[in-house]
């Protein structure tokens, strides 16, 4: 199997962690292909073996059309999105670049497991050399607008050449199912099997997608085992024995920190009483500096954190602190085990995965998850969690009360039902099933092929 992501080993982001713990799994027979700068590398499990140099301007332009136009899109969230034709002309020739290199190493042997929207295209460029695989770590949007569908339709063809494409949720599957139906009929959906179908009216040849709503899963066992590690070798970031409200975010529009910062304020509104008893930690790295939607975030998030503490600090006790220095594993552990209440509010966030790391890393005297219904991670942990509303400054501030008086056994009960959902669903056992349904297409494929080689053999003889 050939491996393709945008983010290699160590980098920052759950798409990068679970790949890299797949390869690990499926190294001796598998390489992994990765963007790391201006370089296309492949590793196996020997180390790097291929380093191939790439075109500054098509990088460039690609990471501007992902990130300007096609992130905000993808989340529901238009009103950022920038639209530029070369960014666009360059993302079809670095997705074109690569199928080149790719095509050169596929046989019969080597399907392709394509990770996220930066590739989108890659299956409908390696479809005459080998079979592939996608699974989608983003949302599919609920509408687009009139102007975007185009460039959405390119997207979703791409998609549609792949063997089996895979979702976070179910709503993410409908939302495509429902895409393709709007605007693209040459192609029938089929809810049934789950199932989109291309018929090719020249040649009479079809292909099937199968669509797959699969949530990935995390290893619970590696997070428990870091928590348990020790605490956390640093300075201290809130006063001793005060009570942690800790939120782990980059500072992204999708992940609704500058809401959460009103929600906080409106909290000690509402609850003076809490005031010089708890500390909001929030950990939060910036992102994608040097594009003007996500710097205005930054700038944004930056003015309410000061304005909060201008207001609210006295005597040394500051309501929010705020770090954006990266943190290790280890590190992340010891604060979700520390942290009496986690606070996970994105406005739109494919899944989320910091919220399993932190009911992973809960021992015998829990805290509890706020999760808002924008993370995908919410219908598996909906049992246990607190609704967060990042739209509603008063119901989050309220939610966030009602987290800090739980009662022990509240507590215990709901992070038992986390901890089911996740047992359930490991990093190992959401990989097993994925690649389930592939190896399930592939036979497919095969006794289509050998039943289309057999009638051809049938009117020969004849």
């Amino acid at each position: 199997m050939q491996i393709l992501s945008y983010r290699g080993p160590s980098a920052p982001g759950g798409v990068s962690s679970a790949v890299t713990q797949i390869f690990e799994q499926e190294s001796n027979s598998s390489e992994w292909w990765f963007i790391d700068g201006e370089r296309l590398i492949c590793r196996n499990a020997e180390g790097e073996d291929a380093n191939y140099v790439l075109d500054s301007n098509l990088v460039e332009n690609h990471y501007k059309y992902c990130n300007n136009f096609l992130w905000p899109v993808l989340h529901d969230l238009p009103q950022f999105a920038h639209y530029s034709e070369q960014e666009r002309l360059c993302y079809k020739a670095f997705n074109s670049g690569i199928a080149f290199r790719l095509r050169n190493i596929a046989n019969d042997n080597n399907a392709f497991f394509v990770n996220d929207y930066q590739f989108a295209l890659m299956p409908n460029l390696l479809k005459h050399s080998t079979e592939s695989f996608v699974f989608w770590h983003i949302p599919w949007p609920k509408y687009v607008r009139p102007e975007h569908v185009d460039a959405m339709a390119e997207l979703a063809t791409g998609l549609l050449h792949a063997n089996v494409v895979g979702f976070h949720t179910e709503e993410y599957r409908q939302n495509f199912f429902n895409f393709v139906t709007d605007h693209m009929h040459q192609f029938n959906v089929q809810t049934s099997d789950h199932t989109i179908k291309l018929i090719d009216r020249t040649s009479y040849k079809s292909h099937s997608t199968k669509f797959v709503s699969a949530p990935l899963g995390i290893d619970s066992e590696h997070w428990s085992d870091l928590a348990n590690l020790g605490s956390l070798r640093q300075q201290a970031l809130t006063p001793p024995g005060m009570p942690i409200i800790l939120s782990v975010d980059r500072a992204d529009y999708t992940k609704g920190v500058a809401e959460r910062f009103t929600a906080i304020d409106c909290f000690f509104e509402k609850y003076p009483q809490w005031q010089k008893k708890v500390s909001f930690l929030q950990l939060g790295t910036r992102s994608r500096q040097g594009l003007p939607e996500f710097d205005r975030y930054w700038q944004n998030c930056q003015e309410r954190h000061t304005a909060l503490n201008s207001h609210r600090a006295t005597g040394g006790w500051q309501p929010l602190v705020w770090t954006d220095l990266p943190r290790t594993g280890g590190e992340l552990a010891s604060l979700y085990s520390k942290a009496a209440v986690m606070l996970v509010s994105p406005v739109r966030d494919g899944l989320n995965l910091t919220a399993k790391e932190y009911v992973a890393c809960q021992k015998s005297h829990p805290g509890v998850l706020g999760l808002s219904r924008g993370a995908g991670a919410f219908n598996e942990l909906k049992s246990g969690c607190v609704e967060l509303d990042p739209h509603n400054p008063a119901a989050f501030a309220h939610a966030i009360a009602q987290c800090l008086t739980m009662s022990d056994k509240e507590k215990s009960a709901r992070t038992y039902a986390m901890k089911e959902s996740l047992a359930a669903n490991s990093l190992e056992n959401w990989w097993q099933s994925f690649a389930q349904q592939c190896r399930m297409t592939q036979s497919k494929s095969k006794s289509k092929l050998d039943r289309q080689v057999g009638s051809i053999q049938e009117r020969i003889c004849s």
